[in-house]
């Protein structure tokens, strides 16, 4: 029995916003589905991981003479530059909890002179 997933969506290019369903079907094209969603729980998301790449080509990039990148090179990274900096943008605007004791005792410090009715005697 075949599995069809009949989804059609059509997207010119720079038409506008283009999403990508991450399918739980798409485990099945995986050489160990079991291995693919432990890496997904255990280690990192497939935006993660390419957060990681992405810095790490940025990064090599910046290490070597980028003069040498022909106009499609030069075109493509400046794309991964915007879409960077897109994504720190909007990481932003979450206010994401605290990464240590010391900047969630700040946050509150910062919560409780924002909402005064917070502080207690």
């Amino acid at each position: 029995m075949t599995y069809l997933n009949f989804n059609p969506q059509v997207h010119w290019p720079f038409s506008g916003s283009v999403t990508q369903d991450i399918h739980p079907s798409l485990l099945l094209k995986a050489r160990s589905s079991d291995t693919e969603v432990r890496v997904l729980r255990e280690v990192a998301s497939y935006g993660k991981q390419i957060g990681v790449l992405s810095d790490l080509l940025l990064a090599l990039v910046a290490s070597v003479q980028h003069k040498t990148f022909d106009k499609d090179g030069e075109h493509a990274l400046e794309q991964l530059r915007e879409m960077v900096d897109d994504i720190k943008r909007i990481k932003a605007r979450q206010n994401p909890l605290p990464d240590d004791a010391d900047a969630a005792r700040a946050l509150i410090v910062a919560l409780k002179e924002r909402f005064p009715e917070l502080k207690t005697t």
